[in-house]
């Protein structure tokens, strides 16, 4: 009787340990996924603030460019360059290694 009381107490302890084991396993993994989460976040968003810093440069860069292209002195250059448009008794030279890029 005194063995099987043993053997009884022995089972219910280990049973205490696996289920406390298994919670703190539980619990655990738990932690771990939401850290890999709020980590993965974090790159997110980092790559996100890069981007927008990135367009922000842009669009203050093709803003300059619009304000230029607004003037008679941005304008023109402009249109020989890109357009090949000359008035009249003008004459586009190209230099060599400044030829445009359809050429």
């Amino acid at each position: 009787m005194r063995a099987a009381r043993l053997w009884g107490r022995l089972a219910a302890r280990l049973g205490s340990v696996g289920a406390a084991l298994a919670i703190v396993v539980l619990v655990g993994a738990q932690f771990f996924h939401a850290l890999d989460m709020n980590l993965d976040l974090q790159r997110r968003l980092s790559a996100a603030h890069a981007e927008r810093e990135q367009l922000t440069t842009e669009n203050a860069a093709l803003r300059a460019k619009i304000r230029r292209l607004q003037t008679p002195e941005g304008s023109v250059p402009a249109i020989h360059d890109e357009l090949h448009l000359v008035r009249p008794h003008e004459e586009i030279i190209y230099l060599e290694g400044n030829a445009p890029a359809g050429r």
